[in-house]
């Protein structure tokens, strides 16, 4: 997981994005993106640690969809629009993630690994289905 988060970052960093990871705020505050800023914020406590690299693929997602000039809280149980963008850019980030480290795995198997609640299961299905249509 650490290979996959340094990757995240490094893609980040290329695109212009400040990220800060902090282990400093309470389990309760949300990761968030500050895209007017280009900047996001990992509470490394909040939420299961197996839904890091997820977390950050999707507040990376906030910032490369040039949201607009407000806070977005991670909320992976909201469903509105905005969310939903940057759940599917996470997805996409993450498939980037497997193709530049030749890793093939089926929907159900990427979701586990990188993270991905249960919840997306036909999105994961359509974001692989597509890209790998593209390739």
């Amino acid at each position: 997981m650490d290979e996959l988060i340094r990757w995240l970052l490094n893609y980040a960093f290329d695109k212009g994005i400040n990220y800060i990871i902090t282990d400093q705020l309470n389990e309760d505050v949300p990761s968030c993106a500050i895209p007017n800023k280009s900047t996001i914020i990992i509470n490394s406590k909040y939420g299961k640690p197996t839904e890091l690299p997820f977390t950050i693929a999707h507040e990376i997602g906030h910032v490369l969809n040039g949201e607009a000039d407000v806070l977005y809280f991670s909320g992976f149980n909201n469903h509105s629009k905005i969310e939903m963008r940057a759940n599917r850019r996470a997805v996409k980030l993450l498939l980037e993630y497997c193709n530049c480290h030749d890793l093939a795995l089926e929907p159900a198997k990427f979701a586990e690994t990188f993270g991905i609640p249960s919840s997306f299961e036909d999105m994961v299905k359509e974001e692989s289905a597509r890209y790998y249509l593209e390739r």
